[in-house]
C-alpha cells in the first residue's frame, strides 16, 4: 500500500488516462477491475453519453472508478453533476482551474486530482485544496504544457514543490517507466497511450494497427499558438505544421481554428479517419508492439518492474 492506493481504495498505483473519445466506460471498468483506477474521459461526450459509460463501467467492476473532466467546457458542471448523482467519488480535473470545482467537490465527499505540467501549477493546486495532482511531461500524447517540461525533469520538481501524492504521467508504457517514476519520486503513474493500444479501448482498430508502424520520430507537439497537442503525423498535422510555418499572430490562430474545424479527433480516433482526423497519441507509442487485453497490459507491466528492479542492483 502506498499513497496512491490508499487515496482511490485500489490494488496497484496505475491510473488509465481519460482521453477524449478512446476513455469509455469498457476501459475504465477493465483497469478498475484489473488492480488500477479507470478513468471515463468525459471531455468528449454529453451527459447523457457519460451517464451510459459510467453504467457501463460500473456493471464490470465494483471497485472504484473515476471521471476526467476537462475545464474548459462548458459543460463541465453537468457531467460533474452526472457523475455524482451516480455515486462516482473521484473526480481528475484538467485544462482549468483547480479552485474551480474542488471545494464545491470534497464538500461532496469527492476526491479531487488535478492535472499539471508545472512545478508552479503543482503547487497552485494544492494550494488549491486537491488530494493529489498528476504532473504530465511533454512526452505525453493529447493536450501538454507550453512549458515542455520533460517527465524526467518534472517529477522531482513536482516532488519537491508539493507534500500532496504526485502522479506521474507522459512517456511511461511499461514497467521500467513505473519504477523510473516512483524512483524520480512519483507516488503512481498515469499511463494514456498503453491503455489506448488495448482491445478494450473505443478507438478505432485501423487506428490502432496504425499506431503499432510508430517510430520515436512519428509525434509532434502542435498548434502551441492555441493549445499546445502532440500529434501523430498525418495529413492533418502536416496541414497544421504549414499553416505555422507561414502564419503569425491572431492570424494564425485564426487559422488552426478553422482547420481544427469540429470533432476532427473523433473523426480520426474513434471513426477511423488516418489522414483527415487529429490522431493524439504520446511520444512513446514506439514502444509498443501489440494491442493486448487490459489484464494482460497489467501482467506485464507487473512482470516488466520486477525485472527491472531486479537487474538495477547489477547496473550500480
Amino acid at each position: 500500500m502506498n499513497a496512491i492506493t490508499n487515496l482511490f481504495g485500489i490494488k496497484y498505483p496505475i491510473i488509465q488516462g481519460g482521453m477524449v473519445w478512446v476513455s469509455g466506460g469498457k476501459l475504465a471498468g477493465a483497469v478498475s477491475e484489473a488492480g488500477g483506477l479507470g478513468l471515463i474521459g468525459a471531455g468528449s461526450m454529453d451527459c447523457d453519453l457519460l451517464k451510459k459509460h459510467i453504467l457501463k463501467a460500473q456493471s464490470i467492476t465494483t471497485k472504484p472508478i473515476g471521471v476526467n473532466v476537462p475545464l474548459l467546457y462548458e459543460k463541465s458542471n453537468l457531467q460533474i453533476d452526472m457523475a455524482l448523482s451516480l455515486d462516482v467519488k473521484i473526480f481528475f480535473t484538467s485544462a482549468g482551474s483547480p479552485k474551480k470545482y474542488t471545494n464545491f467537490l470534497k464538500d461532496r465527499g469527492a476526491t479531487v486530482v488535478h492535472v499539471t505540467s508545472s512545478p508552479d501549477l503543482a503547487l497552485k493546486c494544492e494550494q488549491a485544496g486537491v488530494d493529489a495532482v498528476v504532473a504530465e511531461g511533454f512526452e505525453a500524447g493529447g493536450h501538454n504544457g507550453r512549458d515542455e517540461i520533460t517527465t524526467l525533469s518534472l517529477i522531482p520538481e513536482v516532488r519537491d514543490a508539493v507534500k500532496i501524492p504526485v502522479i506521474a504521467a507522459g512517456g511511461i508504457v511499461d514497467g521500467r517507466g513505473v519504477l523510473a517514476a516512483l524512483s524520480l519520486g512519483a507516488d503512481g503513474v498515469q499511463m494514456g497511450t498503453r491503455f489506448l493500444m488495448t482491445q478494450e479501448s473505443s478507438a478505432h482498430e485501423d487506428y490502432k494497427n496504425l499506431l503499432l508502424q510508430s517510430l520515436p520520430t512519428s509525434t509532434k507537439t502542435l498548434m502551441k499558438a492555441t493549445v499546445p497537442v502532440r500529434l501523430l503525423d498525418n495529413k492533418f498535422a502536416r496541414d497544421i505544421m504549414y499553416i505555422e510555418d507561414y502564419f503569425q499572430g491572431e492570424t494564425l490562430k485564426e487559422k488552426l481554428n478553422e482547420h481544427l474545424g469540429k470533432f476532427r479527433a473523433k473523426k480520426g480516433m474513434l471513426e477511423g479517419d488516418l489522414e483527415n482526423g487529429e490522431l493524439e497519441i504520446g511520444q512513446a507509442i514506439s514502444q509498443i508492439k501489440s494491442i493486448p487485453s487490459v489484464a494482460e497490459v497489467f501482467e506485464a507491466i507487473l512482470k516488466d518492474y520486477q525485472t527491472a528492479l531486479e537487474k538495477l542492483p547489477k547496473r550500480l
